[in-house]
């Protein structure tokens, strides 16, 4: 079977009654796994589906199997709210499959899907418009919320799967909806599919060959991306420059591998705009992906901004004079010094280490992030300026704003930790004595 199950694993078999469903579950009970059976029954078809739960449920009892049954009015439900009945039937299957594999322990879910799948669902993507992604069809391994889901009867097509079992003597369900084409599955079956064949009586098998390239060149380039990815991105940002260096079709992929890290979801049109954005957004601009996230651009960096959490209010934190406080991710270590003689401050201190006249921050110093409307007077100036002016004009991204540390007194700001002080607070000619005031993160890895 493709070495998808170890020996030792308990595996949950979604058994809906039909040739294939009923195939794979002879195959892995012939195989010597152990197995659990698990069927949804749609009540559809005049409450006719029932049978199938009921053959379903006796074939279990023959070969000793532990059965899960769950019935529920699927079509009513999907029609009260407004969704196609096969959207809505998958869904409800699998959140009652997921359920009762993490109940029972079972960390594999096996279904019957088979060769003549692939080729429907991937003709139904390319009616419906898709990418080189989805022309893989559907994988033979998927991880679901720690449910391994698994397809062994991928290679099979439905005539091999209906001749093992009459050369087996096994009974199977025949659903007549099949053959019905009121659903957009079955007219692909019954319709689309018999009239292709006209043109090429193998054309099943060059839809096969299709799938399997671009499972492979799929591979490939899902690889190739996954490099680029580490490259271009730091702390969730990305590099505009390093981004524009890769080919358009890894800085696509690039881009929806970071939207699925992050629970995005945004169609082809969406990715094409975005990745433009990345490349030729000026600064300052920002791309909405819906769900609240935007992108916005910095001078060489693209981040996400969540919308949705908005701008939360800003709290103060007085700083320990001589001492240690550690708020906003950081560690702040005050110290209170005689003023040393002949020292060269502009040398001494860097971004992170700043000294200040004590008799100034008599009345206290706070820490905090940025607020709307602040202004500070920077080093070396007479006139103040708004720090959102000040961060404009050094291309600082909004989100890397919000979180930069700004210590103030009564009187004003002091310090935009990481990038100036103030003119407020400075070692003059009458200071005796110093605050020495030195920023590491709480982890005591460099600050940037």
């Amino acid at each position: 079977m493709y070495d998808l199950i170890s020996p030792d694993e308990k595996v949950l078999v979604a058994v809906s009654g039909g040739a294939d469903s009923v195939a794979l579950l002879y195959a892995l009970f012939e195989l010597g796994y152990h197995l659990e059976v698990i069927h949804v029954d749609h009540q559809t078809r005049q409450g006719q589906s029932k049978n199938d739960a009921e053959f379903v449920s006796q074939l279990c009892k023959k070969l000793r199997i532990p059965f899960h049954l769950r019935s529920c009015p699927v079509e009513e439900e999907a029609l009260n709210f407004g969704r196609s009945f096969e959207e809505y039937a998958r869904e409800v299957r699998y959140r009652y499959f997921k359920e009762v594999a993490c109940l029972r322990g079972c960390p594999v879910l096996a279904t019957g899907h088979h060769a003549d799948d692939q080729v429907e669902t991937v003709l139904m993507r390319m009616l419906r418009g898709t990418t080189p992604l989805g022309m893989t069809g559907i994988p033979v391994v998927r991880i679901e919320e720690g449910l391994r889901i698994i397809r062994p009867l991928y290679c099979c097509d439905k005539g091999m799967i209906e001749s093992w079992l009459r050369d087996h003597g096994v009974d199977w369900c025949v659903d007549v909806s099949n053959y019905r084409n009121d659903y957009f599955r079955n007219r692909v079956r019954n319709v689309l599919i018999p009239e292709l064949r006209n043109y090429n009586q193998k054309f099943k098998d060059a839809m096969l060959r299709l799938i399997e390239l671009q499972q492979c060149e799929n591979d490939y380039l899902y690889k190739q991306a996954e490099m680029a990815l580490n490259d271009i991105t730091k702390e969730g940002r990305i590099s505009r420059k390093k981004f524009s260096d890769y080919h358009e079709a890894i800085r696509r992929r690039c881009l929806v591998l970071l939207l699925q890290k992050k629970r995005i979801e945004c169609d082809y049109q969406q990715v094409v705009s975005a990745t433009r954005f990345i490349l030729m957004g000026e600064t300052g601009q920002k791309f909405d992906l819906g769900q609240g996230i935007l992108l916005y651009n910095g001078k060489e960096w693209t981040e996400f901004v969540n919308q949705a959490e908005g701008k939360k209010s800003v709290e103060s934190i007085r700083l320990k004079i001589p001492g240690i406080t550690c708020v906003y991710g950081f560690r702040f270590n005050a110290r209170v010094i005689m003023l040393p003689k002949q020292t060269d401050w502009k040398s001494y201190c860097n971004p992170f280490l700043q000294v200040f006249d004590a008799d100034a921050l008599s009345e206290g110093v706070w820490v905090k992030t940025r607020e709307d409307g602040d202004r500070f007077i920077p080093f070396g100036m007479t006139n103040s300026r708004k720090l959102s002016d000040y961060f404009i004009d050094l291309g600082v991204p909004v989100p890397e704003r919000d979180r930069v540390p700004i210590l103030f007194t009564p009187r004003g700001i002091i310090w935009i930790v990481g990038y100036i002080p103030s003119a407020t607070a400075v070692v003059g000619p009458l200071t005796r004595r110093i605050v020495e005031i030195e920023v590491t993160p709480c982890d005591s890895s460099p600050p940037h």
